[in-house]
């Protein structure tokens, strides 16, 4: 346990180090004042899924990137001949960014000032759709070498997740997009600050505990073999 968190201490330290803790916060302030800004009553869609995007950028864009230079550091390297094991490494790395997503989401959330607030399916929301995105991440950046190879990626990787919204703002509507865990996740934010149907929220809760387990397994997979190229346990 004790191992564990000195592991979250040292990646709380290195996204600050790296600048990624004030990109974020510089993020979400540009979404809050024009949150602040705006009339947003009737709007719980949009602000639902603003608040969502922040999770995904911090779990797949910021992830990879400190993979990257954990990468050029050789830092994985030395992880590969130490007894830390690989679950913990990247529980560590999910832990932190979904406690960033949680505290920048927060922060917009208030500024939208929504006339309802679910804190349990908020809390819910952000760590689902973060884990989820963190994971994501991981196995996206074990397929390139460098940053520049991995913008080549976001596109191959984002675009069918951002299909969903299509169903989510009523401008084509299908079944198919329930099998995207995108629609999971945005579906949670609404839920979290408005109304959805039952059915709708025992799916998202499900799917998104089913896509969080399979994708920490590949994740773990990949990053052994690809990363770390190595076959050692977890």
């Amino acid at each position: 346990m004790r191992s564990f968190a000195n592991i979250i201490k040292w990646d709380l330290i290195l996204i600050y180090k790296y600048g990624i803790v004030a990109v974020a916060f510089a993020i979400s302030g540009i979404y809050s004042i024009s949150l602040l800004l705006a009339n947003t009553e009737g709007m719980e869609k949009l602000v639902a899924a603003l608040i969502f995007s922040d999770p995904v950028m911090y779990g797949f864009l910021f992830t990879a990137i400190m993979i990257l230079f954990e990468k050029d550091a050789q830092t994985h390297q030395v992880l590969a001949v130490t007894p830390l094991s690989i679950n913990k490494y990247l529980w560590s790395k999910a832990f932190t960014f979904t406690l960033l997503a949680f505290v920048c989401s927060t922060i917009i959330l208030l500024s939208a000032s929504p006339n309802e607030f679910h804190p349990l399916l908020f809390l819910v929301a952000v760590s689902f759709s973060s884990i989820l995105f963190v994971f994501i991440g991981i196995i996206g950046v074990s397929f390139v070498n460098n940053f520049n190879q991995f913008i080549l990626l976001m596109p191959i990787v984002l675009a069918p997740v951002c299909l969903p919204f299509l169903d989510y703002f009523n401008i084509v509507e299908s079944w198919v997009f329930y099998l995207i865990p995108t629609q999971a996740c945005l579906l949670l934010f609404t839920a979290s600050i408005s109304t959805i149907e039952i059915w709708q929220l025992i799916y998202s809760i499900v799917y998104l505990i089913i896509c969080n387990w399979a994708c920490y397994k590949l994740a773990v997979r990949l990053y052994k073999k690809r990363i770390l190229k190595t076959s050692r346990d977890e």
